[in-house]
């Protein structure tokens, strides 16, 4: 751990803060491939994902899909101090998507970067603010931004490589203050000597304020408990009289439920009483009905039976009718045939008989 006291006379002598703390840190290695590229193998129904080999030849049911290594530009400007400091946090991240990634999120393959994009987009925007939190309190005037900026950058990458995504990020804090606009941290000693007692005045008129905000606080908080016990005398109260009138409420429930299940079982009883009456007058009227169609179909049926037996002896008489005439007429051939032969004795015979 280093020494602060070290720190402090390396500010104050106008050292610059960064140098060792990049000597220090560890790079982070995001592992791009630039020539990094998913192969979608489907034959009918079977589908498959993976990485092209570097012996591959391509068929009619291949299709690939190169994993860009794609630049994210991010920008921020934070104002501090009642507008005297500005902050611009500037992100250079650069990712690319992994087979793994692409596996999991096959359906988004051919626009996969902007969906990153879209779906850690405001990851990204909490993690900064979870990061800038931490300028609060103005100890970075003295001890710089590479930590804060070492930190952000790292947190970005454990979770996107978490979620199988390469990347690799630099972030950029620079401090501008507005009465001392060339001012650098870690080089202008004087000015940030400056800063640093204007900041800790500041910080002593604030812990007072909120000292007498406290104890103001504590006053109308003890001031609220007092009506808070007053109001809860008249709660017990006011609940007593609720539960007595609530009692006699019950009572009157109860005593009103039983009148209307007495009721309701008296007009059951009167509305049962009702159905059994029209339903005796639904088959007396069915009966009724019934036999006088029973008496319609009958007269029917006879005056079709007369109808019938009608018919039938006029047919019989035009049968006798039509019977005799063709006799007649049988006669009357045979009659013209014998008196055109005379010398035919046996036709003559024939007709005498």
């Amino acid at each position: 751990m280093t020494n602060p006291d070290t720190e402090l006379e390396a500010w104050l002598s106008g050292g610059d803060l960064f140098e060792e703390t990049y000597l220090d840190n560890e790079q982070w290695l995001a592992g791009f491939d630039a020539d990094r590229q998913v192969v979608a193998l489907k034959i009918g129904p079977y589908k498959k994902l993976y990485l092209r080999p570097k012996k591959f030849t391509k068929r009619f049911y291949h299709r690939l899909h190169p994993l860009a290594i794609e630049s994210w530009p991010y920008r921020r400007q934070l104002k501090m101090f009642d507008d005297f400091c500005t902050l611009d946090l500037a992100l250079d991240l650069r990712f690319q998507a992994t087979l793994a990634y692409v596996q999991k999120n096959s359906e988004m393959l051919a626009t996969i970067n902007q969906h990153i994009k879209q779906l850690y987009a405001d990851i990204i925007d909490d993690i900064v603010n979870l990061e800038l939190q931490a300028l609060a309190d103005g100890s970075w005037i003295q001890n710089g931004l590479s930590d804060l900026e070492r930190r952000i950058g790292l947190a970005i990458n454990q979770v996107l490589v978490q979620q199988h995504i390469q990347s690799q990020v630099v972030c950029n804090l620079t401090a501008s203050f507005a009465e001392f606009p060339n001012v650098q941290l870690g080089r202008d000693s004087v000015y940030l000597h400056v800063l640093k007692k204007t900041f800790e005045l500041n910080e002593q008129k604030n812990r007072e304020l909120l000292r007498q905000q406290r104890l103001l606080e504590q006053e109308e908080l003890l001031e609220k408990r007092r009506h808070l016990e007053h109001l809860q005398q008249l709660a017990e109260l006011e609940q007593q009289i609720q539960a007595q009138e609530a009692e006699k409420q019950r009572r009157l429930l109860e005593d009103q439920q039983d009148q209307l299940c007495q009721q309701l079982a008296l007009e059951k009883r009167l509305f049962a009483e009702q159905l059994r009456h029209e339903n005796e007058l639904k088959e007396m009227r069915f009966e009724a009905e019934l036999r006088a169609q029973e008496k319609q179909q009958a007269r029917q049926r006879l005056a079709e039976s007369l109808q019938l037996t009608d018919h039938l002896a006029h047919q019989a008489m035009l049968h006798d009718k039509k019977v005799l005439a063709d006799i007649r007429l049988q006669q009357r051939t045979q009659n013209l045939w014998q008196d055109s032969n005379p010398a035919n004795p046996t036709g003559g015979d024939h007709v005498e008989q």
